[in-house]
């Protein structure tokens, strides 16, 4: 009766666990994201909740909150550099908000393609002002991944060179290097809210936008849209920001854990965006009735040098030049380093 006891008081002593004998997590992650659960973004959350419960022995608990449950990607970055979650989505879009000098990542034709964009990301360079961000805004970048470039739609013309935008009414998000882009080139930018926009493509108030080709699908603007130009003017980057008061409070085997989770996360996105970039959104678009045109590099280059001096011209203004300088400085090293990796 007496052993009979004992069984019973730890059976007990294991329900009030938890019910499967194991211990609270030392650590709670809540983190926040604006996409849906059937979106490439997601996946790659789930795969860092998989990795870093597992790899870390149950030690953290990792709760995703999709679809923007605890608000904007804006209010979501506040939210855990306060501490009030510990980690959330980031873009191009919203980083200098928080750290102006990541306002580069959003700057029309700086990369030629999603490689030098990545190694850009891993450079010693941008390692510099990660570190920086995280000391002085309280946000760590732990990863980032490309969703793919932004491309031109209208429902006027093909858009095949930078001459051809001039007259078109370009709807740009409210940010001034949007606007310096289509305005350089001739075009009439015109902001409006992104809750307006197929409306407003709708009824003409504007002729056209520009996105990532998955967002044109996944929106149906190909419904109010026929031209498509793959013409890749500016590289989106959804990224994966932490407290840093949080982070520095983990145990350094574990911050390593954080790191790599995030990492394969962004690996995990990359890959199934860049198939539909590529390929599935672009065929399915074609399929839709839209006229899809990739330019010539001759033809690519017509936008580059219309919105060039502009766009560093506005960068300047905003930040030390020095420092605008250097990014240019280490793209163009980055792809001759590409370059002759190829033809080695």
């Amino acid at each position: 009766m007496a052993v009979k006891g004992l069984i019973a008081a730890f059976a007990g002593a294991l329900l009030a666990l938890g019910g499967s004998g194991a211990l609270a997590a030392e650590f709670t992650i809540r983190g926040s994201h604006s996409e849906s659960t059937e979106s490439p973004l997601h996946k790659g959350w789930q795969v860092f909740e998989s990795y870093v419960e597992s790899a870390s022995g149950g030690r953290i608990e990792v709760t995703v909150s999709p679809a923007g449950q605890l608000g904007s990607i804006k209010d979501a970055m506040e939210q855990a550099k306060l501490g009030a979650i510990e980690m959330a989505q980031g873009d191009e879009q919203t980083l200098d908000s928080f750290y102006k000098p990541m306002m580069v990542l959003a700057t029309p034709y700086l990369f030629a393609n999603d490689e030098e964009g990545r190694a850009f990301l891993d450079s010693d360079f941008f390692m510099e002002v990660r570190e920086k961000m995280a000391k002085q805004s309280g946000l760590r970048l732990l990863a980032a991944s490309s969703y793919g470039f932004r491309c031109f739609t209208n429902n006027v013309k093909p858009i095949r060179s930078a001459a051809d935008m001039e007259g078109v009414r370009m709807r740009v998000p409210p940010s001034p290097m949007s606007l310096a882009m289509v305005q350089a080139m001739g075009g009439s930018p015109t902001p409006v809210p992104w809750e307006e926009l197929y409306g407003a493509m709708q009824s003409g108030v504007v002729d056209g936008q520009e996105n990532p080709v998955g967002v044109v699908l996944d929106y149906s603007f190909f419904q109010v849209q026929k031209y498509l130009t793959l013409d890749n003017h500016q590289l989106g980057f959804n990224t994966l920001m932490i407290g840093e008061q949080f982070f520095q409070s983990l145990p350094p085997d574990l911050r390593v854990i954080v790191v790599t989770g995030a990492q394969m996360a962004a690996a995990t996105e990359y890959g199934e965006r860049n198939y539909q970039a590529r390929v599935s959104a672009v065929d399915q678009l074609r399929a839709q009735g839209m006229e899809v045109y990739a330019p010539t590099q001759e033809e690519l280059e017509t936008f580059r040098t219309a919105t060039r001096e502009p766009i560093q011209a506005y960068l300047k203004q905003e930040l030390d030049p020095a420092y605008v300088d250097a990014v240019y400085g280490e793209v163009a090293a980055i792809r001759q380093k590409l370059t002759e990796s190829v033809s080695q």
